[in-house]
């Protein structure tokens, strides 16, 4: 069975930056086939489509599925218990209770949650995921606007989560895992458990404050780990991680690993998440030394984005999209439908006539056709006897016509005499013998003989002068070969 190859573009929009991951996946191995980063700062909101548009032309973009990756710093998480076990219940709880959580009303958010575990019987654990409606909708706009379809809109910490799940081939009931990517900017924390995310938070410090103040931003960082964790515990969630991951293998992320090691009293890892892909080295090479950023939240969400379980994407333009897809569904059904009817009718009816028409033309013309045939079979055998003796006649005149062209002035002809099995005989009178040999070969040469052989030369005497006497046999190249 061959393995079916998709192509999916992870897009990620921020305030400071553009990046775009290009991916082939298979079910055996995950490819980054090209990146982007591009800085959006000074870029007014006008400009964005045509930048984005110009990036998606840069890394060859034609046709893939597309995926818009919101950046964890516009997305605001809550563990939150819900009092139901019901899939329909827990999803109306979360809708009744997600304004709550956020400093929005109801109507300028977004909301979806993941399922993280059943305790007291009847309660949920919930991770309510809230980002706000307008970043979601700027977003789907310029990408929409630079010619890009956004099939889902995802939760990057989602993705990061399941990516080390699989990375780390982690298992159910397994301790949960910490998972540490810092970024240019920014520094993503994510507690993974039962291979789904448990918890996270978005830390403002990333590679850019390490290269200004590395012992200031380290220990900032390092507090806000051990918040965030004293946080994760209190609130009862599972267990604390016992190991953590820092998901690049870059110098300045390597020197965290002893200072976070001795500060959270765990064992603390370094796997890289380009180990774990099949990357070009310059691709390497850009992300680590050009851009020197990570781009796991994009690589995480468009390696697998059927397995998401929170789509940011708004009600409205899922309901648009699915009208959309019906309709095209009904057209084509209702098209193929009168298609088919037509074939159909159309197969039986052109039966029916054809055969009603054959069966008649048969039985009326049958005679007169018989008469014509035999007319023309009498034709034809006429003719091909009068090809046959015109051909046969031709032939001496073209064995003699080739002969004249053949013979040089030293040479002349005593007789020439054709069989009917197609064997001329030639005998004559050459000046020298160098030209009787000349003469075959010519003969040998010519396309209308065969089989040239010099059957007798003789030296004597005529008109006084030394001359040579030959005998040449060959056969017309139309006779049948000697048999062995």
């Amino acid at each position: 069975m061959f393995n079916k190859i998709e192509e999916y573009i992870g897009v990620s929009l921020s305030d400071d930056d553009l990046k775009i991951v290009r991916m082939h996946n298979s079910p055996s191995k995950q490819k980054i086939t090209n990146i982007l980063k591009k800085d959006v700062r000074e870029i007014p909101d006008a400009e964005l489509p045509g930048v984005v548009g110009a990036a998606l032309a840069n890394i060859g973009v034609k046709k893939a599925n597309a995926v818009c990756i919101v950046p964890s710093k516009y997305v605001t998480t809550k563990n939150i218990e819900i009092p139901s076990q019901d899939p329909a219940e827990i999803r109306s709880i979360v809708d009744l209770q997600a304004g709550r959580h956020a400093p929005y009303s109801r109507e300028e958010i977004l909301v979806g949650y993941i399922s993280i575990g059943v305790f007291q019987r009847n309660y949920t654990k919930v991770l309510l995921v809230i980002v706000n409606r307008n970043v979601v909708n700027r977003h789907l706009d310029i990408l929409g606007m630079a010619g890009l379809r956004v099939e889902k809109v995802l939760f990057a910490a989602e993705g990061i989560a399941r990516f080390y799940s699989k990375a780390l081939d982690t298992q159910e009931g397994d301790v949960p895992v910490g998972i540490i990517d810092i970024a240019n900017q920014t520094t993503d924390f994510v507690i993974e458990a039962n291979k789904q995310i448990v918890a996270c938070r978005n830390i403002p410090l990333g590679l850019t404050h390490l290269i200004k103040d590395k012992a200031e931003t380290q220990q900032k960082l390092v507090a806000e780990l051990l918040s965030s964790i004293e946080s994760y515990q209190n609130e009862d969630i599972n267990k604390v991680p016992e190991v953590y991951v820092l998901t690049s293998a870059d110098e300045k992320v390597k020197e965290l690993q002893s200072v976070l090691q001795e500060k959270l009293k765990a064992n603390v890892k370094v796997v890289s998440y380009l180990d774990h892909l099949e990357v070009a080295q310059p691709l390497v090479s850009k992300i680590t030394t050009e851009y020197d950023d990570s781009f796991l939240s994009l690589v995480a969400a468009a390696v697998d984005p059927k397995q998401a379980v929170v789509d940011l994407t708004p009600d409205e333009i899922k309901m648009q999209r699915a009208i959309e897809e019906k309709g095209k569904q009904a057209v084509t059904v209702g098209v193929f439908g009168i298609l088919l009817l037509l074939l159909v009718c159309g197969i039986f009816f052109s039966k029916i006539y054809f055969k009603s028409l054959v069966f008649a033309k048969y039985e009326a013309s049958y005679a007169e056709k018989k008469e014509k045939a035999m007319a023309l079979s009498r034709v034809a055998q006429k003719t091909r006897i009068i090809k046959d003796y015109l051909k046969d006649r031709m032939v001496s005149l073209e064995v003699v016509e080739t002969l004249y062209w053949l013979i040089p002035d030293e040479i002349y002809l005593q007789s020439i005499s054709l069989s009917e099995d197609g064997v001329v005989n030639i005998q004559g009178i050459s000046e020298s013998m160098s030209r009787v040999f000349n003469f075959v070969s010519d003969l040998e040469g010519a396309d209308l003989f065969k089989d040239v052989k010099t059957k007798s030369t003789t030296a004597k005497k005529d008109r006084g002068k030394d001359v040579a006497a030959f005998e040449i046999e060959f056969r017309l190249e139309t006779a049948k070969d000697e048999e062995a």
